[in-house]
């Protein structure tokens, strides 16, 4: 009976250590558990991850210019008595003195390699602001025996009635010199001090329609977009698209960069650069000043530089 019961009683103390040893890894199983928990709980994924992989959002919107600050009247007045000027002290002395001397020299080399050739007069194409500063916008009109015009165009920066810098921009012609700024015409509202606001609205359309950078797939996508906010859907839809397709989660990696002001056509034009960790890109949203109200938002720089 003492053997049995001495069997007994080892069996127990086995049995005993053996439910210590399983309590004890138990609890620290849970502390375990517990620690990793919290431990993954304190990890901050930032959204912008969960929304887009691809374009982590970042304080990288471009510096932005503030084109509510100019008297528009005043501004378009300046260009006007910009251009007269410069056509006065040309008529007096013949002389390009807006450009440098390696521009001029360059023009005249150009507009002289061949005979009866000549700058006739200067005229206005539009004015405006970018980064650089104010700005006018002329054509160099060259004339000679036959009906085509040639058209040499420059912008010209300047600072109250000085001409700080100037730089080249292209050659176009056509059979009548290109004037899109008219001294008899009224501005008008000219939409300056609409354009971020409007901006806003546009970032919040796209914001609210979940259109943004992973579910972007069509410009198609975004015509009722387009028809909401008043804007043409066919010139708008592919802005619309890019900049959707290339912005952060809360499309805030834009800005606006500058300005245009033209009487042919009646528009105003405003400039958006977007950037994103590896390249820029820009958008001209178009504001009529027959209809005073935004009506496109197009890829690119659009602009009277380039019309014939």
């Amino acid at each position: 009976m003492k053997k049995l019961n001495k069997k007994y009683t080892k069996w127990i103390i086995i049995f005993l250590l053996l439910v210590i040893i399983g309590s004890a890894y138990a609890l620290n199983l849970g502390k375990i558990k517990d620690k990793t928990v919290d431990g993954i709980a304190s990890i901050s994924i930032p959204f912008s991850l969960i929304v887009n992989p691809n374009n982590i959002d970042e304080d990288i919107a471009p510096k932005a210019v503030n084109i509510n600050d100019d008297d528009l009247n005043k501004a378009k007045q300046e260009a006007v008595n910009l251009i007269s000027t410069i056509n006065d002290d040309y008529n007096d002395t013949k002389e390009l003195s807006f450009l440098s001397n390696d521009q001029e020299k360059s023009l005249l080399e150009r507009v002289h390699a061949k005979p009866h050739r000549y700058i006739a007069k200067m005229t206005l194409l539009n004015f405006g602001r970018d980064t650089t500063g104010k700005y006018i916008t002329i054509s160099c009109n060259r004339y000679d025996d036959t009906k085509t015009i040639v058209s040499y165009r420059y912008r010209l920066y300047y600072q109250g009635d000085t001409i700080k810098s100037t730089k080249y921009l292209n050659t176009k012609s056509n059979k009548y010199p290109p004037k899109f700024v008219l001294e008899n015409i009224e501005l008008g509202k000219a939409g300056n001090d609409q354009a971020k606001p409007f901006l806003q609205r546009l970032k919040t359309a796209i914001i609210n329609s979940n259109l943004t950078a992973t579910n972007a797939n069509e410009p198609g996508n975004f015509n009722q977009i387009s028809i909401n906010l008043g804007l043409n859907p066919d010139k708008s839809n592919d802005g619309l698209y890019a900049l959707a397709k290339n912005s952060n989660s809360r499309v805030s990696n834009s800005s606006i960069v500058g300005y245009q002001i033209a009487d042919v056509p009646r528009y105003t034009r405003v400039y958006i650069k977007q950037k994103n960790k590896d390249n820029s890109y820009y958008y001209t949203l178009t504001f009529s000043r027959n209809s005073g109200s935004f009506i496109n938002f197009q890829k690119g720089i659009i602009s009277t530089d380039g019309n014939n």
